[in-house]
C-alpha cells in the first residue's frame, strides 16, 4: 500500500506564513491589557494579604458592631461570677484571657505585666456600743461605719478622750494615756494619717466625727491593727460632751493578689515616640462594667485588631495597654509608670504621650474632651503637651460637625499617673455618676438632673446600658485622633519635648488617687471614698 500525501498549494502555503499589520496590532493590544490586569489583580492581592501598605483610615473601617460583640464577649466571660463582676479576684483574668484570644493570630508584640495587688474585705457585722453611763447599741451603716482595711480588732470599754483634727502630737491633749479611744474631727489631714497616728499613739481604737449629719466612708492606714469607725457630726457632738466609753470590734481581711497589665505594641513606628493607648479593664465587684470600661478596652481592642488587619504602618510607635485594678486605686497604670520612672528612664522618655478612654458609651451621655487646662494647678508641666493632644480631639469634633464639651482633668482615671510622671495625656468620657445640667440636656439630649451613666458601679452596667450611638461616635473620633498622632513625627515630637523629663524626676505616688477612687468595702460590695 503506497503513502498518501495531503498536497497544499502555493496560496495556501502564503496565507499561513504571513500576518497582516492590523492582526499583529491587535494581538499586541490584548497582550498588554491582559499584562496590566494581571499587574493589577497582583497589587490587589498583596495589599489584602499584607505587603504594601495603600491608604488607611482607622476610623472609617472601625464599626461598633464589632465593639458591641467585643462587650458582649467581656460580659459572657464573667457570667458565672458574682454580680457578673470583672474584678481582681472574680472575673478579671476571664477579661485577660478574652483580650489575649483576640490578639493572639495578630503581628502585634503581645506581653503581660504582672504586679500584686492587695484588697481589702469586710467581715461580719461590726459592733460599735456604748457601756457608759448608758448601754446604748448603735446600728451598722445607720449610726457608723467601718473604715476600710482595718481588721479583726477589739477595743473592749476603754474611754473616749477628745484629740480635735488628730493630725499632730500637740492635737492630744496632756490626759491622754495609750489604751484610751481617740475621738477624732474630719479634716485638715488624710484619713490614713489620722487612723496612722493614732495607732501610734497607743489608742486602743479610732472614731472618726464628720463635720455634717451625714455618714462617710473612710480608709485606715495599711497595717491598722486597732478598730476605727466613721459617725455623723450629730453623734460627734454628743461624744464630746459625754466623754462615754466604748466597746467597739471590726472585722475585716487583707488578700494579696497578683494581676497583670496586658501592653500590645505595633512592629512599626519608631520606638522613641511611642503613643500609648490605655484604658482599664477591670470592673468594680458590684457589676460586670460594661460601660466602666469596656466600652473603652473594646474599642482599644477593636482598633489594635484594626491596625494589624489594614496593615497600617506608623511613623510612631503605638501602645495598646488594657489596665488592670484601677477600680481599687489606679494600680495596673501606676504600677506600669512607677516601673519605668524608676527601672527602665530610657524607656521612660521614649513615652510621648498617654490617650486614655474610659467610659465612652454612657446612656444619658454628654461629649467630653479632658480639658489640659484644668490640671494646671496639680500638674503644670504637662499642659502644653496636653494642650497639643486637645486641639487634636477638638479638630476632629469640629470637623465631624458634632457637639462636646470639656471634663475634669483630674487625675481620676489611668491618665492620672501618666501625667504625675510629667507625661502628656488626654482623652475621652461621656460621663458617670455626675448629673446632667439643663444646659447639657440642651446641647446634648437625654434627660436633666439624672446621672449620665444610673448604671455607674452597679450590676445594671451591662451591654443593654450602652448607648451604640455615642460609642459609634466617640469610639471613631478616638481612633481618627490615635492615626493622626500615629502619622504625625513633628507634632509628636513637638508634644513629647514639651516637658523636660530629667534623670533627677522621681515619681511619687499621689495617695490621694487611692483615695477618690475607693476601696473594696464587704466581699462584694463598693463605696466611693473620700480623702479627709
Amino acid at each position: 500500500m503506497g503513502n498518501s500525501y495531503t498536497s497544499i498549494s502555493q496560496d495556501q502555503t502564503t496565507e499561513v506564513r504571513s500576518t497582516s499589520p492590523s492582526s499583529t496590532k491587535r494581538t499586541f493590544i490584548v497582550v498588554g491589557v491582559l499584562f496590566v490586569a494581571i499587574i493589577i489583580l497582583i497589587i490587589v492581592l498583596v495589599i489584602i494579604f499584607g505587603g504594601i501598605s495603600g491608604p488607611v483610615n482607622l476610623s472609617a473601617k472601625l464599626n461598633v458592631d464589632d465593639i458591641m460583640k467585643h462587650l458582649q464577649g467581656l460580659q459572657n466571660a464573667a457570667a458565672d461570677q458574682p454580680n457578673g463582676s470583672r474584678a481582681v479576684a472574680l472575673g478579671y483574668n476571664a477579661s485577660v484571657a478574652y483580650i489575649l484570644s483576640q490578639l493572639q493570630s495578630t503581628k502585634l508584640n503581645v506581653s503581660l505585666q504582672h504586679f500584686p495587688v492587695t484588697i481589702w474585705s469586710a467581715g461580719a457585722t461590726p459592733i460599735f456600743q456604748q457601756t457608759y453611763p448608758l448601754v446604748v447599741d448603735y446600728k451598722d451603716k445607720v449610726d457608723f461605719q467601718q473604715f476600710t482595711y482595718t481588721v479583726n480588732a477589739v477595743s473592749i470599754n476603754e474611754t473616749l478622750v477628745s484629740v480635735g483634727l488628730g493630725c499632730t502630737d500637740s492635737d492630744y491633749p496632756p490626759s491622754w494615756v495609750p489604751g484610751n479611744v481617740a475621738l477624732i474631727q474630719r479634716g485638715t489631714c488624710n484619713f490614713v494619717d489620722k487612723t496612722s497616728f493614732a495607732q501610734s499613739k497607743g489608742a486602743s481604737a479610732a472614731i472618726v466625727y464628720n463635720t455634717s449629719p451625714s455618714l462617710f466612708s473612710g480608709r485606715a492606714h495599711d497595717g491598722c491593727t486597732i478598730p476605727v469607725i466613721a459617725v455623723t457630726s450629730t453623734l460627734g457632738s454628743v461624744f464630746l460632751e459625754t466623754l462615754p466609753q466604748f466597746t467597739i470590734q471590726t472585722y475585716g481581711s487583707i488578700n494579696t493578689y497578683i494581676t497583670s497589665n496586658i501592653i500590645a505594641d505595633t512592629v512599626d513606628g519608631r520606638p522613641d515616640r511611642v503613643i500609648v493607648w490605655g484604658s482599664h479593664l477591670d470592673s468594680v465587684p458590684a457589676g460586670p462594667g460594661i460601660n466602666d470600661n469596656g466600652s473603652g478596652s473594646a474599642t482599644n481592642l477593636q482598633v489594635a485588631l484594626l491596625v494589624d488587619k489594614l496593615n497600617y504602618k506608623p511613623k510612631n510607635k503605638l501602645r495598646f495597654c488594657w489596665w488592670g485594678a484601677e477600680e481599687i486605686g489606679l494600680l495596673g497604670s501606676e504600677f506600669y509608670v512607677q516601673n519605668l520612672v524608676n527601672n527602665d528612664r530610657e524607656e521612660y522618655k521614649r513615652i510621648a504621650l498617654n490617650l486614655n478612654f474610659d467610659m465612652i458609651g454612657s446612656p444619658n451621655f454628654f461629649r467630653g474632651i479632658y480639658q489640659a487646662s484644668s490640671g494646671a494647678a496639680e500638674f503644670p508641666s504637662i499642659v502644653n503637651g496636653s494642650s497639643m493632644i486637645q486641639e487634636v480631639f477638638e479638630e476632629e469634633f469640629n470637623n465631624r460637625q458634632i457637639s462636646y464639651n470639656f471634663t475634669a482633668f483630674n487625675g481620676r482615671s489611668d491618665y492620672g499617673p501618666f501625667i504625675a510622671a510629667g507625661i502628656p495625656a488626654l482623652g475621652l468620657a461621656t460621663g458617670a455618676e455626675g448629673i446632667k445640667s439643663v444646659n447639657y440636656r440642651t446641647q446634648f439630649g437625654g434627660v436633666a438632673n439624672a446621672a449620665y451613666d444610673p448604671c455607674y458601679h452597679l450590676i445594671c452596667d451591662t451591654v443593654d446600658n450602652v448607648n451604640v450611638g455615642v460609642l459609634s461616635q466617640m469610639s471613631q473620633i478616638a481612633a481618627a485622633v490615635f492615626q493622626k498622632l500615629g502619622d504625625n513625627e513633628e507634632l509628636v515630637d513637638k508634644i513629647a519635648k514639651s516637658n523636660n523629663r530629667t534623670d533627677t524626676y522621681v515619681y511619687k505616688k499621689r495617695a490621694h488617687l487611692m483615695e477618690l477612687e475607693g476601696k473594696y468595702v464587704g466581699t462584694y460590695d463598693y463605696h466611693e471614698l473620700e480623702l479627709m
